[in-house]
């Protein structure tokens, strides 16, 4: 007995030294991870100095001490220093404040990379220095995109436009058309996004802008796919990523192949779309480009579920949820919300994945997302339907349908039915 509590205790002993080294590992991987973060942040800081530089040679003295900070590690630096010009210029009176608020976009530009509030005041102190610069309106349609304000994001796109069309800057009122498109792609007008995406495609086919048709390309491919036609989506998919690679965009790069992972994934090979979706992942880590990473993240937690590895999918779920926490980018919140939600349902666990779908389906209201909308009902009624509640069932199910049929979008449209029916519930004519 006393050999087998000594075998016992070294084992335990192992496994513990074991547990440390793994431990250890785990952490110098996440300063590993955390150092990458940090250096790219000080290369985008100093590039955003780089251009404050250019734009205030004269008036902003004290810029190269402050880059020498900055290239010592001292990022806060570089916010002070935006901060003074944009105060010493604004106080300096009305001849001076656009030398203001190009101060604020940079002052955006850097703190876009970490704090959507910051960056969000800075735009809007930018747009009402100087209210004629269209760039500052494209910046802040971004900001209010993200954090959900859509009505807002549609007006500041809506003043691009018109700043545009006024200067006859024909590439500015194309970029102005694509965001109208994304703005009506979110609220599930397809049709609208669509017309706006071909007056920007146009336009930049006029111009020869390759980057610019590589936007609408991938834009028009959305729209395909949220049809159902996946042949047409990944048709332009293509497009937009030969294009892209040919100029050496990768943020275009990752997009398109992010969006080519996701129309393997509905036809069901999943192998080709993670492969797809890594390679994206790759270059947006690479980038720190965060929006992209938690699509990419979420998007593989989806494959993770699809081939039934509910722990996988849920860890990725949660890693997208957290970076779209930090981005205040309600669209995303939703998504993942509604993905944490399938795992608990798929789990039997249906009062938690409820809660996770409510959190959703009030996200998705509050952006007038049609097609969220749809999806959290649709789920919902599957949660009601498994506690034998065949009236609510059915209410969630037409709410569902009725949404998707607005939206246009094939294949959902039939899975609402087929719900309808497994229930024994009617199907309302079209």
């Amino acid at each position: 007995m006393q050999i087998v509590r000594e075998y016992g205790a070294a084992m335990e002993a192992k496994a513990h030294a074991e547990a440390a080294t793994l431990d250890a590992k785990r952490e110098a991987a996440d300063k590993a991870a955390r150092l990458e973060e940090t250096q790219k942040e000080l290369a985008a800081a100093v590039s955003a100095l780089d251009a404050l530089r250019r734009d205030l040679p004269a008036q902003a003295p004290g810029i190269d001490s402050a880059l020498a900070a900055l290239r010592e590690g001292r990022a806060a630096d570089a916010e002070s220093l935006f901060t003074m010009v944009l105060a010493a210029r604004e106080a300096a009176g009305r001849e001076q404040f656009r030398e203001a608020a190009a101060a604020a976009r940079h002052l955006g530009a850097l703190a876009f990379l970490h704090d959507t509030g910051k960056a969000l005041a800075a735009y809007r102190k930018a747009v009402e220095l100087d209210p004629e610069n269209a760039d500052g309106w494209n910046l802040l349609g971004h900001l209010l995109m993200r954090v959900g304000d859509l009505d807002g994001a549609e007006r500041a796109y809506g003043r691009v436009v018109e700043l545009g069309e006024r200067a006859g800057d024909k590439v500015t009122v194309a970029a102005g058309y694509g965001n109208l498109g994304l703005i009506h792609q979110t609220h599930g007008d397809l049709d609208l996004a669509e017309a706006f995406h071909r007056k920007s495609l146009a336009l930049e086919e006029e111009l020869g802008r390759k980057e610019g048709m590589a936007n609408q390309y991938g834009n028009l491919g959305l729209i395909h796919r949220a049809r159902g036609d996946l042949d047409g989506a990944e048709a332009f998919h293509r497009k937009s990523l030969e294009l892209n690679e040919e100029l050496g965009l990768k943020e275009g790069m990752a997009n398109q192949y992010g969006n080519l992972g996701l129309i393997h994934q509905t036809r069901g090979d999943l192998d080709r779309a993670e492969e797809f979706l890594r390679k994206s992942l790759a270059l947006n880590e690479e980038l720190g480009r965060k929006e992209g990473m938690a699509s990419d993240y979420g998007n593989l937690g989806l494959i993770q579920k699809a081939r039934g590895d509910l722990d996988g999918a849920e860890a990725f779920f949660r890693k997208s949820l957290v970076l779209e926490e930090e981005l205040g980018r309600k669209e995303g919140m939703a998504n993942q919300y509604g993905n944490l939600g399938l795992i608990h349902r798929r789990r039997g666990d249906l009062d938690l994945a409820e809660e996770f779908l409510r959190k959703a389906l009030a996200l998705d209201e509050e952006l007038g997302r049609k097609e969220g909308m749809a999806n959290q009902y649709g789920i919902l009624g599957v949660v009601f339907e498994a506690r034998g509640d065949r009236v609510r069932a059915e209410e969630h199910f037409r709410k569902a349908l009725a949404l998707f049929r607005q939206v246009g979008m094939a294949r959902e449209i039939a899975i609402a039915e087929r719900n309808l029916k497994r229930i024994g519930a009617a199907v309302p004519a079209p």
